[in-house]
């Protein structure tokens, strides 16, 4: 009797040590990066939104926030915009200087906006009417972080007026250095992958994957991925799915989860 007990606590023993041993490494239990929701963080971007509309003279108004990040949505309730220079152009193609003065209020109110201005790579500034759109994309992460996360958009009136603020940077994380899974692994994935549309008498159409060369996996990306009350950060593949109709289908690099599709035709 007392051998068996002790058969059967070495048993034990041993299978505990195993199930231990079998645990995912750290790097993994770490992945997806994750950005909490926190109240610091909101009562932070509300008290620099104040003293930016205080510092430009501009009424007091609730201040209209991405969830989570809490980063500036637009300027709904600016009443005629923020007057970011005295030195008015006559012409909305002198972008020089309306890019200087957006640079310059970029560079007083990083805390609001949430980034290093020398994070941010200014991607365009197109004329519309009297008024210039400025794009800027993030480029504090090792890689490019999928569309339309990443970005801030702003309209700027020729007379130096920012009209409009859309900011959807996200907070660096860490994140593993390469992928575990390759680009042609996530690719075979999707053969096979049945997509579902409606077309324009709306009926319900479906389109399959039925080969790789229907496939073309175009880059590795950071994904953020709106939880409830988190934000999920991915490393995944983009891969565009499909020919005459096609989808952009966005696959985990570390674990080979389908995380997003985006249909790329309307109907």
């Amino acid at each position: 009797m007392i051998f068996f007990r002790l058969a059967l606590m070495s048993f034990a023993l041993l299978t505990f040590s195993g199930a231990r041993d079998q645990s995912p490494t750290p790097s993994k239990q770490n992945y997806p990066a994750v950005i909490k929701d926190s109240t610091e963080r909101r009562a932070k971007a509300e008290r620099e939104w104040r003293r930016m509309l205080d510092a430009y003279g501009v009424p007091q108004t609730p201040p209209d926030l991405y969830p989570i990040t809490y980063t500036p949505r637009s300027l709904l309730g600016v009443s005629g915009g923020i007057k970011l220079t005295e030195n008015a152009t006559n012409s909305s193609t002198d972008s020089l200087s309306l890019r200087g003065a957006l640079r310059g209020f970029i560079f007083r109110w990083r805390e609001m906006i949430g980034a290093d201005p020398s994070s941010l790579s200014l991607a365009g500034d197109d004329p519309s009417g009297s008024s210039l759109r400025f794009i800027y994309k993030q480029a504090n992460y090792t890689l490019p972080i999928a569309a339309p996360s990443g970005e801030m958009v702003a309209v700027v009136s020729s007379d130096g007026k920012l009209l409009q603020l859309d900011d959807r940077l996200i907070p660096v994380v860490e994140l593993p250095a390469r992928p575990t899974i390759d680009k042609d692994t996530a690719a075979k994935r999707l053969v096979g992958r049945v997509f579902t549309y409606t077309d324009i008498a709306g009926r319900e159409q479906r389109t399959n994957i039925t080969a790789v060369g229907e496939l073309n996996v175009k880059q590795l990306v950071i994904l953020p991925v709106e939880k409830a009350d988190s934000i999920e950060v991915h490393i995944a593949w983009e891969i565009a799915a499909g020919t005459s109709l096609s989808w952009t289908v966005y696959i985990d690099a570390i674990t080979g989860e389908e995380l997003r599709v985006a249909q790329n035709f309307q109907t």
